[in-house]
């Protein structure tokens, strides 16, 4: 019988992070013996030239070590409300207005991710398997809009493949929620690894270090010793 599956995916990586995360990613790569998907905000309007670049190169250095990346979202911040749903308004008040494509319209949602897509070929030349809208908030045409581009599409508790073939997918995710709430989050992740449904997702950010580093490493080794395996966006 083949084993199950689980991810394990870092968010928010960034040209404002890299030089602090990079480190984080090695460390993790030590730890599971192996690379992982890695969530990159492509965005980098503000940023200077030579950060561009180095920010370029350290992907491609990712990339040739075995990291799979994905596209996470735009900007990651939206500037303005977009014409947005009530419910998208919603979701932009309850993530601080991280959650960039919540509530959009069909071209607005077009728009906002074929920004996306041109500023990551600004930096990289291959398509990402992936994406993830930044907090999982979404709208009704992204999903489809995702697919026809050939990628994956991920939300907060599922995966759908390019091929339409949708997959239970719950997460474990520790950032923005309040402290009394981090513990219950872990003992969570721990169960999803554990129930025999489903393809869990460990979700890491850049905050979760290193004040939740040991709880993250216990996490992760909890997920190598089960009987799930690690895999790749696209691998599924």
């Amino acid at each position: 019988m083949a084993r199950k599956k689980f991810l394990l995916c870092f968010h928010d990586f960034s040209v404002w992070n890299y030089q602090k995360v990079v480190p984080v990613l090695e460390e993790l790569k030590d730890l599971v013996g192996a690379p992982f998907s890695v969530l990159v905000i492509p965005d980098t309007e503000k940023a200077s030239a030579e950060a561009v670049q180095e920010f370029r190169e350290v992907l491609a250095r990712l990339q040739s070590e075995g990291f799979e990346l994905a596209m996470h979202g735009y900007k990651h911040k939206a500037e303005f409300s977009q014409g947005r749903s009530y419910m998208g308004l919603i979701g932009m008040n309850l993530t601080h207005g991280e959650a960039e494509f919540a509530g959009l319209s069909e071209y607005e949602s077009n728009r906002l991710l074929q920004a996306g897509l041109t500023a990551w070929s600004d930096l990289f030349d291959v398509r990402p398997v992936a994406f993830i809208p930044p907090t999982w908030y979404s709208n009704d045409h992204l999903r489809k809009q995702v697919r026809d581009l050939g990628m994956l599409f991920e939300d907060r508790f599922s995966l759908t493949t390019a091929k339409g073939k949708r997959l239970v997918s719950p997460v474990a995710s520790f950032a923005g929620i309040p402290d009394f709430l981090v513990k219950p989050a872990f003992k969570f992740g721990e169960l999803i690894l554990k129930v025999p449904v489903g393809i869990p997702r460990i979700a890491l950010h850049p905050v979760d270090f290193p004040t939740r580093a040991e709880a993250v490493r216990n996490l992760v080794r909890a997920g190598l010793g089960s009987d799930r395996k690690l895999v790749l966006y696209k691998e599924l």
